[in-house]
């Protein structure tokens, strides 16, 4: 094969893996959606702790 179209095949590879990357991320932002109860369910843990019922024995 000739340089050029080496060069040819390299450029049409390029521009279907960017484009399939391109794609793939858009598609993986718009599904990104978290239930109402998965939100319930994930709330932050409070950091303190009952010391008098870890000390009791």
């Amino acid at each position: 094969m000739l340089h050029k179209e080496w060069l040819i095949i390299i450029i049409i590879t390029f521009i279907t893996i960017s484009t399939w990357v391109a794609f793939d991320i858009l598609h993986t932002r718009s599904q990104v959606e978290i239930p109402q109860t998965l939100q319930e369910i994930i709330e932050p843990i409070s950091p303190d702790f009952n010391i008098s019922s870890i000390e009791s024995p």
